[in-house]
């Protein structure tokens, strides 16, 4: 299809497109070309800006949860913990401040399943904020590819109707918007490449961190229900 539209015919007028360069192409290019390009901008930067704040967010929680962690298990009884007010930050942290009031609503008389609900629902919640936002990387993993793909297509269209319409199919006629096609392709894979990679890299650490935050929920309903003698 190219090589239909790169067949050099004789023409006597000059042009100056063969200087032109990406950010003019990118300016004057077709009205849906540069609709697609404008949406995968948009795609490219808030998946960057998720991409920065997820990373940030993740490795706060995964420090914050591991010094509580360590503070938990050297604690001997858990009403020793509840006095140390330097550990208020991070999920595990507002687990057990869950599990704190849960206690104090639900103590006359003790029960354990009211308790449990709670801090499992505690875990829930901050499991959804850790996952907030990557979903979207994925979407744009799948998608920018092939919205990059119809900017081509359609730029290629635009440059068969500029022969229909000139009469001339040199590359000076056809080349910027082949170019401007092309600028559509590269551009969704930019989009999509580091999307695809930050989205199974935060995976994995999700359900790491997901995994360590679960046992720890289990153990500490398990020390609540122990040391506070919780029944059904």
């Amino acid at each position: 299809m190219l090589s239909l539209l790169l067949q050099a015919a004789p023409v006597t007028e000059t042009t100056t497109t063969g200087n032109q360069h990406l950010i003019y192409l990118v300016f004057h290019a077709d009205p849906m070309v540069q609709l697609t390009l404008f949406i995968l901008l948009v795609f490219s930067v808030v998946s960057w800006a998720i991409i920065v704040a997820k990373h940030r967010q993740l490795k706060r929680s995964e420090q914050h949860s591991n010094q509580f962690y360590e503070v938990f298990w050297e604690t001997k009884k858990l009403e020793e913990m509840m006095t140390k007010k330097g550990l208020r930050k991070g999920p595990a942290s507002h687990i057990f401040q869950t599990a704190q009031q849960s206690l104090e609503t639900h103590k006359n008389p003790g029960r354990k399943e009211p308790v449990a609900r709670d801090v499992r629902r505690a875990y829930e919640e901050e499991l959804e904020q850790i996952e907030y936002g990557v979903p979207f990387l994925a979407t744009t993993a799948s998608a920018a590819p092939f919205i990059g793909l119809f900017g081509t297509v359609w730029g290629i269209l635009n440059a068969f109707w500029k022969i229909g319409q000139s009469g001339a199919s040199s590359l000076a006629v056809v080349g910027p918007h082949i170019a401007e096609a092309l600028i559509a392709t590269a551009i969704g894979l930019a989009a999509a490449i580091p999307a695809v990679i930050f989205y199974n890299v935060f995976i994995n650490r999700i359900r790491r961190f997901s995994k360590d935050l679960e046992d720890f929920t289990d153990d500490l309903i398990d020390r609540l229900s122990h040391e506070y003698q919780l029944g059904k």
